[in-house]
This record gives structure tokens, sequence and C-alpha cells, in this order.
């Protein structure tokens, strides 16, 4: 997979075929305020690459709806148009025009009330946070975004092992619950689950397993 550098780069490049020169500049100051952020450069680059009205056009801010467990719900607003996004850190699913509303499984998931409801609830996106990269917001957990008092995804090297008090990823102690000296069937991870949850799965916790980051959301107006 690229790392964010190159991912920001192949944005750039769409850039220059998809965004109107006068707005090159601005569009491209955006891009370099999330050029850390794989969640908005995943936007980034689904938008860039297929253009929802198939105008030049270009983000002028993001918006952050909604969020739960590693994926967000994010609007991009144009000179064209609000368009909805469902994210994560790997890649983004265009969900078409804000005022179209949501699939409803999408908006199940998101915990909104019903398809009608949520046009009407969402027109005044002034009422929404400018989106901040994950690793800024000091309530989510900066490797998988799990917030306060959710548990991490299986895999995130910031969860707590409940029989040590290390690091999960790291310390012996998956193995010899399981019995085994290397996980390499995916029953073995429902197994681990299982284990986790019977012990007392450790939940993210903001003040305890969140590094400081020298950076504030402040550095993104």
């Amino acid at each position: 997979m690229k790392n964010l550098k190159e991912r920001s780069q192949e944005i750039a490049l769409l850039m220059q075929y998809a965004v109107p020169e006068a707005e090159r500049v601005p569009a491209r100051k955006l891009l370099e305020k999330y050029g850390d952020d794989a969640v908005a450069l995943s936007v980034f680059h689904h938008f860039y690459s297929f253009l929802p009205e198939g105008l030049d056009d270009a983000i002028t801010i993001l918006r952050r709806l909604a969020r739960r467990e590693s994926k967000f719900l994010l609007c991009a607003t144009t000179s064209h148009g609000d368009y909805l996004y469902a994210t994560d850190s790997e890649a983004a699913v265009f969900l078409g025009p804000l005022a179209e509303g949501m699939p409803g499984e999408v908006l199940d998931f998101f915990g909104f009330a019903s398809p009608e409801t949520f046009p009407k609830t969402h027109q005044d996106l002034g009422r929404f946070p400018v989106h901040v990269p994950p690793y800024l917001d000091r309530s989510l957990c900066p490797a998988c975004h799990a917030a306060e008092g959710e548990f991490h995804t299986l895999g995130c090297p910031v969860e707590i092992c409940p029989w040590c008090g290390g690091q999960l990823t790291s310390c012996p102690c998956r193995f010899s619950q399981l019995g085994i000296h290397e996980m390499d069937k995916e029953a073995q991870i429902d197994d681990l689950l299982e284990l986790l949850y019977a012990k007392g799965r450790i939940p993210f916790n903001a003040e305890e397993q969140a590094p400081a980051y020298p950076t504030s959301p402040a550095d993104l107006d």
C-alpha cells in the first residue's frame, strides 16, 4: 500500500486535470493541510478520480458528520454541491449528494433515525465540525480511531493486554492464552476475542492511552 506522501502526490497529479485553474491554489493548500491524514486522503483520492458531477471541481471544505469505530461519515463541499463519503484510512465509498440522503444500511451503521429526516437535519452544514485528522483528535485512538470507551480494532498497537498490562500486539499473552506458538487461522482470532471479553477487554482511554502530539487542530484553520 502507498504511504501518505505517495498518496498525496497521486492526488496532486489528479488535481492537475480535475481542478479549475482558478481554484488550484486553495485546493492544493487544503490537500497539504490533510497530507498526514489517511482518512481525508481517501476522500480526496476518490473525489478527484471520479468527480461526482463529471465536471472540473475542487473540494473547499471537509466536515465530519458522524464517526463509528474506524469509519467516518464526511461531507465534501465544492462549488457544485455537497457530497457524502463513508471512509476510513484505507479507502472511501461515495454515497451521493447530501440532498439525496444515504442508503439505509449506512444510516443504520452511523445511528441515524431515518432516510426521510437525514437531509433535513443536515441542511445547515455549519452546525457540523470541520474534519480534524484523527491523530489530532485526542478523544480518539491515534491508531485505530476508537473513541473513549470503545474497544480498539483488534490488532491496534495501542490496545492494552488485560492479562499483563502490556501492549497486546507485542506481549506473549495471546499465544499463551490460546496455547499456540503463532496465529495463522481466522478461527484463532475469534477464540482470542472470546478470551479477551471473558477476561475483561480494556477499552480506549484517552487520558491513559493516547500519546501527546505537538500539533493542535487549530493548525488546520
